[in-house]
């Protein structure tokens, strides 16, 4: 999925790269740019063959957006050498001029050092600095060999040198006092998602789109076949007879994609899993579950020759659609909650995606984390969220009502799984790790955690996660509210 390298140092200092490198080129092709005297290196991993500009002293990783002037997503070295001209002209405030997903960095000729990253985290960044030296990278095992305190950047923040990281993007917080019809609503959401879709395939060559036959990756799916003048390419994986593969398919007949099905069963799960724990850094039961198939699913892009991958995530977070919301008390509780997924999807559903994706050498894109969308979203009053019907909650409706239409009433109001369940991998590993973890085991093991370790699954991924990494980046793995 790509990822952002760089080393600031002092003027006697060297910066080397290289050992960063080498632990996450899997990520895609390096480019890389070294300026001695000034004592800072940058790099690019990408599955772009996108060079630096030979004046450039910047680094971008992803794309932006400036929308205040309609044109394309920019990548590579015009959007390096946009953003630059932009800063010289705004200043700071040249941020919120700016969407896009990216992670990049500048380095100016005051000797000025300036990294940021968009305002929900879907591009890793992590940093370290050590005897006065900046080291920032896309993943936390680049920089374990440093020894030295490892700490994410915050999303929606940009850092200088000697101040510290300053926040640019503010989450929107709930409307109190809704404004818009339902209708009115509807028509925003569904132009501004088409907005999304359209930003993130514009100019893509072998693009494909992950399809569960879920409600989020449905739409999708559904809005990249409309605007692409290409037949698109889906993909879903499952175990055999799996309901994600029985729902794609319906949604592949109706919006005439070709689809890519791959079946897969125990063994090739427990045969993949340590790479799995491997590059998505964390032994979280719910992530490494669902991470599973995403693993798979890349696999299969990848061996296709896709480079860029559109994906649903971030719909559940925005739009209520998580089925444990249901059984809170207060629209107090539900909205803390909302606030809360969406804080922290740069270490949980969007880890998941960049981390799948990225040991494939895949860019993956997330349409439903356009800002602008977020925004309007939390104009909507909680009852078109979470919306009581026959005396039963359903989840996401105004969304599900929004596009029946083109789903079909069967996809649209399909019921809310996790990737996991849907997919058919959940149970299988449940078993597995009852089997390997005796009770006196688990007791044992989960009371010396240093961390929780809330059933044998958990422990099952937490072995393996130990083998590849110190208990000191245990503080970075980003942990989901409920676990069964």
């Amino acid at each position: 999925m790509s990822g952002l390298i760089g080393v600031f140092g002092d003027k006697d200092d060297t910066a080397d790269m290289d050992p960063l490198i080498e632990k996450v080129n899997f990520r895609g092709t390096c480019r890389e740019k070294d300026c001695d005297d000034e004592c800072y290196s940058l790099a690019v991993l990408s599955s772009t063959s996108n060079g630096f500009d030979g004046s450039s002293s910047a680094a971008l990783d992803g794309y932006l957006l400036f929308p205040e002037e309609e044109g394309d997503a920019l990548q590579g070295s015009e959007g390096e050498e946009k953003f630059i001209k932009l800063l010289e002209k705004e200043g700071l405030s040249c941020f919120d001029h700016i969407e896009g997903e990216f992670a990049l960095a500048y380095f100016g000729e005051d000797g000025r050092c300036l990294v940021a990253r968009d305002p929900f985290g879907v591009k890793p960044l992590y940093y370290t600095i050590k005897d006065k030296t900046l080291y920032i990278a896309p993943e936390i095992k680049a920089l374990t060999d440093l020894d030295s305190p490892i700490k994410e950047a915050p999303p929606g923040s940009y850092y200088e040198r000697g101040k510290g990281w300053i926040r640019y993007y503010n989450l929107p917080k709930v409307f109190k006092k809704n404004q818009l019809s339902l209708q009115q609503a509807e028509e925003k959401m569904r132009h501004l998602l088409w907005l999304a879709v359209e930003e993130r395939i514009t100019n893509v060559e072998n693009l494909g789109v992950y399809l569960s036959g879920g409600l989020d990756s449905s739409v999708v799916a559904a809005l990249a076949s409309e605007i692409s003048s290409e037949q698109i390419n889906t993909y879903t994986v499952g175990v055999k007879g799996s309901k994600d593969i029985e729902y794609a398919s319906i949604v592949t007949e109706r919006i005439g994609s070709n689809p890519h099905v791959y079946t897969y069963e125990l063994d090739e799960m427990l045969e993949i899993l340590p790479s799995v724990i491997y590059h998505l850094e964390s032994f979280d039961c719910a992530y490494v579950r669902s991470s599973i198939p995403n693993f798979i699913a890349a696999r299969q892009a990848a061996a296709d020759g896709r480079s860029v991958m559109l994906t649903g995530e971030g719909s559940d977070e925005i739009f209520a659609g998580y089925s444990y919301l249901k059984t809170l008390d207060s629209e107090k509780e539900i909205t803390a909650e909302i606030e809360n997924f969406i804080k922290n999807l740069s270490r949980t559903g969007l880890q998941r995606v960049d981390r799948m994706n990225s040991a494939h050498g895949l860019e993956c894109r997330v349409p439903f984390l356009k800002p602008a969308l977020l925004e309007l979203v939390q104009q909507f009053p909680l009852d078109w969220k979470l919306h009581d019907f026959e005396d039963e909650p359903v989840d996401k409706w105004i969304l599900r009502r929004a596009f029946e239409e083109e789903l079909g009433s069967k996809v649209a109001w399909r019921e809310k799984e996790q990737f996991d369940q849907g997919s058919g991998s959940s149970d299988m590993l449940t078993a597995v790790a009852e089997d390997a973890i005796s009770d006196d085991e688990f007791a044992k093991e989960s009371a010396e955690a240093p961390v929780p370790v809330r059933n044998k699954e958990e422990l099952y991924y937490y072995r393996i996660f130990r083998s590849f990494y110190p208990e000191s980046v245990l503080p970075l793995v980003g942990r989901w509210t409920k676990t069964s």
